[in-house]
């Protein structure tokens, strides 16, 4: 068990798990499809909602699998459970991670992640990790990933010296884009098809020092790590883009038909 789920123990649980068990038994066994997990930035009390769109979910159907949500909880006690109802897991994107994690302290312009999601979604890889479940990180997703293995992360990218710096975050609501130039030997590569392509951005943290066993796949043309991988798991590889937002182009669409073929055994 490692530190930080070690950590995690105690917590009060918030929903009942019969219920929940009803909903995804349903969804998983009556499917032909590989049902994918997709974790939420909402929990299960009373009044919360999420805020995230359903690119996910919709980029996941289009793939060929079944979306279904799972939603952050005080009880870690129910991981297990919930990751015998699905096939794969994709951690989605959100707010910053403590940087206590990885030896830091908080960057003023920070913004951070619930505190009950990120220690659900600790808790949530960590176990889907150790099974060797399918796993896809997106923004959010790669970064925790990467903490996960014992990595680090740069906490604001604008405080990076580089030669030739570019924008990586979202400015005045418009999605920018940039090119990511693929390791050639790498899944993520063979996926793909294409040794470079065009991403969207919305971020400013990235990986900086590289967790156990992972692999830096994709860089950005300022050198910011845009991609990690595990090539000796069934499926685990974190992208720092979001491919469900323009999953209309084949390249990005790829990566959740990747997911959804290793969650059906492929």
């Amino acid at each position: 068990m490692s530190v930080a789920l070690a950590q995690h123990r105690g917590a009060r649980g918030v929903f009942p798990l019969h219920a929940y068990h009803t909903r995804e038994t349903t969804v998983k066994h009556m499917s032909r499809h590989p049902t994918i997990g997709i974790t939420k930035d909402a929990g299960t009390k009373p009044g919360e909602t999420d805020a995230q769109p359903d690119h996910y979910a919709s980029s996941v159907e289009k793939a060929g699998g079944t979306a279904q949500p799972i939603y952050y909880r005080e009880d870690l006690s129910e991981v297990g459970a919930i990751l015998d109802q699905v096939d794969a897991i994709l951690f989605s994107g959100g707010n910053d991670l403590d940087p206590a994690l990885y030896g830091q302290t908080w960057h003023p312009m920070a913004k951070p992640v619930d505190p009950n999601r990120q220690r659900w979604e600790l808790a949530l890889i960590e176990a889907a990790d150790a099974r060797r479940m399918p796993i896809l990180g997106i923004c959010l997703g790669c970064q925790l990933l990467n903490v996960h293995r014992g990595g680090s992360l740069i906490q604001f990218l604008p405080d990076l010296l580089r030669p030739t710096p570019i924008e990586h975050r979202k400015v005045h609501d418009v999605p920018l884009r940039h090119d990511v130039t693929i390791e050639s030997e790498s899944i993520l590569a063979q996926t793909i098809g294409k040794p470079r392509i065009s991403v969207n951005t919305y971020h400013k943290q990235a990986v900086d020092r590289v967790g156990r066993g992972l692999r830096i796949t994709a860089h950005a043309t300022d050198g910011i790590v845009e991609a990690i991988e595990d090539a000796s798991m069934p499926l685990l590889i974190g992208v720092q883009w979001h491919p469900e937002r323009i999953s209309d182009e084949p390249e990005h669409r790829a990566i959740f038909e990747l997911l959804v073929q290793r969650a059906a055994g492929k």
